[in-house]
């Protein structure tokens, strides 16, 4: 008999927010609260297929997510895997075939993805916001490289991966390339992985990956929320200094207007710090780039 599959569907549920072990959710269920996946619940694409109120997943993803609980980490509520009997058209002629529908059930998070409220350091997010979605995203980022009994490795952070709750906290999402692993060696993949921008240059190059992809990744993500979606093609074009001047006197102008002096100078602190932090992480030998756990620390420090 021949078996067929179609792309997934990934929902969003609309709970409680409380932790819960994930439900089996029936096709019919996830068909009735999605319109039967009309084209008005679609959000786009997403790694593997078409999107309704999130992304799209495959079991890998499944395996990742359902071990994971942390705030700063996207809850998975439900799932979906069933098996259908239907009368399909294959190589010109009408067969029987198990046709297989494959869905993972979030939680809904009303604010999307971080990419959407990316903009130029002027405008947009103020500044508290920014760090508290650096800060957020490091700690999920920590809980996978540290925090778990085996660690696993993202491999595909960007702000498209990014989630945002009502709050804007951030929520880390799309597991369908991570992997767990049970050291810190650096290994070689056949296949390609995350997003070309966000991939580290001994990837890029050599296929390589370790812990220390996803800090490449970090350190583009957050030189994206601090100097704007443009900000990691002006790393290329001046010096690390005068990087670090420009992105700091643009905070400044900006903070000059609804700040006091001393909140001011603490603000242009921690601006720059998160950039040498951003810096140090896209360095080109990843031998040189800090680990989640020193980040965090520094993070910490511009908080004093």
């Amino acid at each position: 008999m021949q078996s067929l599959r179609e792309p997934v569907e990934l929902l969003l549920a609309e709970l409680d927010g409380s932790r819960v072990a994930p439900q089996v959710m029936p096709l019919e269920f996830l068909r009735k609260i999605t319109n039967d996946l009309s084209d008005k619940q679609k959000l786009g694409t997403g790694t593997f297929g078409t999107v309704y109120k999130a992304s799209v997943y495959v079991l890998n993803e499944f395996e990742n997510l359902k071990r994971l609980n942390h705030p700063n980490i996207v809850q998975l509520h439900g799932y979906c895997y069933e098996i259908k009997r239907e009368c399909v058209e294959f190589e010109g002629r009408s067969v029987i075939a198990d046709k297989i529908y494959r869905a993972l059930c979030f939680e809904y998070m009303p604010n999307g993805n971080l990419q959407g409220h990316l903009d130029d350091e002027s405008r947009g997010m103020d500044w508290h916001t920014r760090y508290k979605i650096i800060k957020g995203t490091c700690e999920g980022l920590k809980y996978l490289h540290e925090g778990l009994k085996t660690p696993m490795y993202h491999l595909d952070l960007k702000p498209g991966n990014i989630l945002l709750d009502k709050n804007m906290a951030p929520k880390l999402a799309d597991f369908g390339l991570s992997k767990h692993v049970s050291d810190n060696q650096t290994r070689a993949t056949s296949n390609s992985l995350g997003t070309i921008r966000y991939c580290p240059p001994e990837h890029i190059e050599r296929n390589y990956f370790s812990n220390k992809f996803d800090i490449f990744s970090l350190g583009v993500v957050m030189i994206e929320i601090i100097a704007g979606s443009e900000g990691y093609r002006k790393v290329a074009e001046m010096p690390s200094k005068e990087f670090i001047h420009h992105v700091q006197e643009n905070w400044r102008e900006r903070l000059q207007e609804a700040q006091g002096c001393m909140t001011l100078i603490y603000q242009c602190r921690q601006v720059k710090g998160c950039i040498e932090i951003a810096l140090d992480c896209i360095h080109p030998d990843r031998t040189q780039r800090p680990d989640i756990g020193n980040i965090i620390s520094r993070l910490n420090e511009t908080e004093t």
